[in-house]
């Protein structure tokens, strides 16, 4: 009879399971023709970096429609007209600071060049609502031609932004657009959406309109026509500046409505939805979104560059957009830097050097940020002595805080832990229940490792039964020290037992 004990398998100390995604981060380029199209659900491809849902839950969110207005109404952004206007010492924060502390904020001489909605060419006191809206022929700008372009707002310039002000404060089409959208009245949202862009050009309205057309809500969809509304978003005024993504490491998925639409636009591109597949002009539009201040973009091209997705497969390239990404506080960029420096694979000669001290480090930093996978690399590096000398006391601390996060691997290697009893107390039961939970998540090793607790009798009770369900289940994962185990396991099943493993294996079907 074969002894089960001796198939106890301990992946977390010798297997590699972070080594699957490495392999697919630098596949030949051949793979990136099918990579997002045929990819098995799991696989790490660059669609997974970035969701871009087109949901929104739980209501209007007024800071939407404000954000939109405020382009409109504010000197911060290249909508409006008073981002053309030069520098004024009265608008520097730090010049206002000392004015404020010497009491001369409110002097004539330190007022800011401004003007009113109500008369863009005069004394807001004594002109009228049309001044505002009519095409006045005395103009008072400072250029002869008023419509000649100026550092400064010409009179006609102020005129166009003085009168979408009017409007834009009195308007309302944008949220009985959202309000529309969220009820699912999906043809009144895109007519009201259509309404603000057409009355204000809202750039929200047109990121919308995309969505809409691209999804086929509440008409036929067309990516044509959602490309042409997302194309409005990408190409109207842009200041570097001030309309530059403030990306927020703490909050990475916070994207700004330019930043969307080109997310989109490389996905499109990417998928070939409803055009045709294109992954370089994918990956121009992932250049975009980085030049648009959309730091995580620069993981999306670093991973383009190892797997040869619309671009010529290139190792020191990916390193610096992966090395720039982390850099801005990208924290799935520091995982793959970690995976780049730690696992041996195919390297060209000028390619990435293996080099496990720095992978450590890099995993350290995403450790420190909370990231999952890198918790359980660093453990595992910490436990295997990779880089440094082992150290299992500080192993099992990041393998139990990845393991309570519902890590499979870690949860599988915490066990071995309490099985043997290696730096915490011997403990079968808790052994058990960690292999369980892992074996939940079908971490192939665990369901062996759980498989021979329950043949033994291991902290809990006998089950035969479920035990050859477990290795049977393992075996069909590939688990060829679960195919060893099987028979031995199966010579032990009463009649009983075999019934009783074949229901757990094969479920009665539900009735309809």
């Amino acid at each position: 009879m074969v002894d089960l004990t001796c198939l106890f398998f301990m992946q977390s100390r010798a297997a590699s399971a972070g080594l699957a995604l490495s392999l697919a981060l630098v596949a030949p380029a051949a793979w990136s023709q099918q990579a997002a199209a045929s990819a098995p659900a799991g696989a790490p491809n660059t669609l997974d970096a970035v969701k871009v849902t087109g949901q929104r839950t739980g209501g209007v969110d007024p800071s939407v429609v404000t954000a939109a207005k405020s382009k409109i109404l504010s000197r911060q952004f290249a909508s409006s007209c008073a981002f053309m206007s030069g520098y004024s010492a009265a608008e520097d924060e730090v010049t206002l600071a000392y004015l404020r502390d010497f009491g001369m904020q409110d002097s004539p001489s330190n007022e800011a060049d401004r003007f009113s909605d109500l008369s863009p060419d005069g004394n807001a006191k004594t002109a009228s609502v049309g001044s505002a809206l009519e095409g006045s022929s005395g103009d008072t700008g400072s250029t002869a031609d008023a419509m000649a372009p100026s550092v400064a707002c010409s009179a006609g310039d102020k005129r166009f932004a003085s009168g979408r002000n009017w409007i834009a404060r009195k308007d309302k089409s944008l949220t009985q657009a959202f309000d529309a959208y969220e009820a699912g009245n999906f043809a009144e949202a895109r007519q009201r959406f259509e309404e603000g862009w057409n009355k204000l050009g809202y750039e929200e309205a047109a990121m919308m309109l995309g969505r809409i057309h691209l999804l086929g809500l509440g008409t036929p969809a067309s990516t044509p026509k959602a490309v042409e509304w997302l194309h409005k978003v990408v190409d109207a005024r842009y200041d570097p500046v001030n309309d530059r993504l403030r990306f927020d490491p703490r909050k990475p998925d916070n994207i700004n409505t330019r930043v969307e639409a080109a997310l989109l636009l490389a996905r499109i591109h990417l998928t070939g939805q409803g055009t045709r597949r294109d992954p370089a002009e994918a990956y121009n539009w992932w250049s975009k979104a980085l030049d648009y201040g959309f730091e995580p973009a620069g993981t999306l091209l670093g991973q383009a560059h190892l797997s040869g997705i619309g671009t010529a497969p290139d190792p020191k390239r990916a390193l610096a957009y992966l090395q720039a990404a982390g850099e801005a506080g990208h924290v799935p960029a520091l995982y793959m830097l970690g995976q780049l420096y730690h696992h041996q694979l195919p390297r060209q000669p000028d390619g990435i050097p293996l080099d496990l001290p720095r992978a450590g480090a890099y995993y350290g930093a995403a450790v420190k940020a909370g990231h999952l996978e890198a918790t359980y690399a660093a453990a595992r590096m910490l436990d295997l002595g990779e880089g440094m000398p082992a150290a299992p006391e500080r192993a099992v601390v990041l393998y139990k805080d990845a393991a309570l996060k519902g890590h499979a691997d870690a949860q599988n290697a915490l066990a071995t832990f309490f099985y043997r009893g290696e730096v915490v107390e011997q403990n079968l039961a808790t052994a058990r229940q960690l292999f369980q939970a892992a074996a939940q998540r079908r971490q192939p090793d665990a369901m062996l490792n759980l498989a021979v607790m329950l043949a033994q009798g291991q902290g809990g009770d006998k089950d035969l039964a479920a035990a050859y369900a477990w290795c049977s289940l393992s075996k069909g994962l590939g688990n060829e020290r679960a195919a060893a185990a099987l028979p031995a396991i199966a010579a032990r099943l009463s009649p009983e037992d075999k019934a009783r493993a074949d229901a757990l294996l094969k479920p009665p079907a539900k009735k309809s």
